[in-house]
């Protein structure tokens, strides 16, 4: 059996979210009934790639829309530090129609990004809805990125 994850991250890769608003989200998570199993924080030095897990299947170019999967592999390979963490998401030159952008502005068919900072809902009971998201981001005092991932 897998396990279905709602992944919410900062929309800026780089933020740190403070731990004491992290933990004000997370129980809020906790609280509103949600959570079948249970809500953990990730802190990292720098941005990880928080990933969709069995749902992304494609990746293009956010302009041209070209198929962008084998090249955002070795992208990736060479963006990622020794600790599988980006130090820099520095714009690429994308091999489609040679205009740039970051592996975190590409179109991933099921939404991914990078961060810092994530929530982690294990198996939540319900989705989350809109006053959901939108109290997670008062709490946090940040704008967010809501992740589907299934492993």
């Amino acid at each position: 059996m897998s396990n279905y994850y709602v992944k919410i991250i900062p929309d800026n890769p780089y933020c740190h979210v403070d731990m004491q608003a992290a933990e004000k989200a997370r129980d809020y998570l906790e609280e509103c009934s949600m959570v079948a199993m249970s809500v953990e924080i990730e802190m990292h030095e720098a941005p990880a790639f928080v990933d969709s897990g069995g749902y992304l299947q494609e990746i293009a170019c956010p302009f041209c829309g070209g198929d962008l999967l084998d090249w955002w592999k070795d992208a990736m390979d060479a963006a990622a530090g020794e600790n599988g963490l980006f130090a820099e998401l520095d714009e690429k030159q994308l091999p489609c129609c040679g205009r740039r952008a970051s592996l975190n502005e590409l179109k991933y068919d099921y939404p991914c990004g990078f961060a810092c900072t994530e929530l982690i809902v294990l198996n939540p009971r319900n989705q989350l809805e809109q006053h959901h998201i939108e109290a997670v981001e008062r709490l946090l005092g940040m704008r967010i990125k809501v992740i589907y991932s299934r492993i």
